[in-house]
């Protein structure tokens, strides 16, 4: 069985960081998509040094509002998406091949594979309370859909292969208060509610902002006492804190302050989908 991959990534300016994701991928890839959002440096030219096919498209400030737009250019059935700032970790990279062999005679349509954060600043693996950070980035381009929300997990139309941690994708963290702010207050808008699976957090949301000393205490229980990473460091209680915590609390604070009109906005594109509402113009 010879399956085809078409890889997708999303830039803007990422000239510095292409380079190393495009020499990470280009063995394994039969077809290199990128969407770039009008980049004013080299990353066009980057991406077209390594055959990419180059489509520009008007920046959003975040890149899912175009993920269905980057599968429907896809020449082949299974994609492999990264962003800009990750690489496949060595053993997912060199079995990728015989691993959608595997899940596609098993009937598998997606295959979900572990996140590990390396914050630049401090050049330490960040094993805070979201570790392990599951994500589907390997899946057949008629199984899933993205409705355009930030930090949106697809929605899958079949089985999800579940890889153990040995196989991962790193992502290397770039911490920036303008950024964190910019997705938080783009999260408060479009997610009407915000669910989570944590009881305790969910107590504690409806006390924020005034519950932020307790929310950051609970993260710092989750991620190292209750996990019992071995893996502490500084760095890692820091970046507990910031961004991981504080990013939450932000997002829950803007949700429990926002306006009505802001609400009201929040209900339609989380019923919606902000890819339909945008390719509609439903205002």
């Amino acid at each position: 069985m010879d399956l085809k991959i078409s890889f997708i990534t999303f830039t803007k300016n990422s000239g510095k960081k292409l380079k190393m994701l495009l020499d990470n991928v280009k063995d394994i890839v039969d077809e290199i998509i990128v969407i770039d959002g009008y980049s004013n440096d080299d990353t066009v030219e980057i991406a077209k040094s390594y055959g990419a096919k180059v489509f520009l498209r008007k920046p959003w400030g975040h890149v899912e509002p175009d993920r269905m737009f980057a599968i429907s250019k896809a020449s082949h059935d299974w994609i492999l998406y990264l962003d800009d700032d990750e690489i496949l970790g060595r053993k997912l990279k060199n079995e990728i091949k015989e691993l959608l062999e595997k899940v596609s005679r098993e009937g598998f349509v997606a295959i979900k594979t572990t996140r590990i954060n390396y914050d630049v600043k401090c050049r330490h693996i960040i094993f805070g309370p979201c570790y392990p950070d599951g994500q589907i980035r390997i899946y057949r381009k008629d199984k899933v859909l993205y409705r355009g929300m930030v930090h949106e997990h697809p929605k899958v139309y079949g089985k999800i292969f579940e890889l153990p941690e040995q196989y991962f994708i790193i992502h290397y963290i770039f911490p920036s208060k303008h950024k964190i702010m910019f997705y938080a207050l783009l999260e408060s808008i479009e997610y009407y509610n915000h669910f989570t699976s944590s009881k305790i957090k969910r107590i504690l949301q409806k006390f924020l902002p005034f519950s932020a000393s307790l929310m950051i205490l609970s993260y710092l229980i989750k991620g190292i006492i209750i996990k019992k990473n071995p893996y502490i460091n500084l760095c890692t209680i820091i970046r507990t804190i910031y961004p991981f915590s504080y990013y939450d609390i932000l997002v829950h604070t803007l949700i429990k302050f926002r306006g009505q009109k802001r609400t009201q906005m929040s209900k339609i594109v989380s019923e919606h989908g902000l890819i339909n509402l945008l390719e509609h113009k439903i205002s």
